[in-house]
C-alpha cells in the first residue's frame, strides 16, 4: 500500500480546523448538555465529560501505546 503523505497531511489540516472550529463554538451550556451514553451500557454523562475524559483520554492512550512499540523496535518512544 502507498500513502500519499501531502493528501494526508492536507486531509489531518482538514480535521484538525474543523475540529478547533467545533471547539470553539461550544457554549458553556453545551458542555453541561447531558448525553445518554445507554446504548454503550454506560448511562448519562456530559458532553463536556466526554471531550475532556473521554476523547483526550483515548488519545493519551494510543500516544502510549505508540510510545512503547516505538521502543521495542530500539527507536526513541514519546519525545519529551
Amino acid at each position: 500500500m502507498k500513502v500519499d503523505l501531502a493528501k494526508m497531511r492536507e486531509y489531518a489540516q482538514a480535521v484538525f480546523s474543523a475540529t478547533d472550529q467545533y471547539l470553539a463554538s461550544l457554549t458553556d451550556e453545551d458542555l453541561t448538555r447531558p448525553v445518554s451514553l445507554a446504548a454503550l451500557g454506560l448511562g448519562e454523562s456530559t458532553l463536556g465529560y466526554i471531550l475532556t475524559s473521554g476523547l483526550l483520554g483515548h488519545a493519551f492512550s494510543h500516544t502510549g501505546e505508540i510510545s512503547c512499540l516505538k521502543g521495542l523496535q530500539g527507536k526513541r518512544g514519546h519525545p519529551v
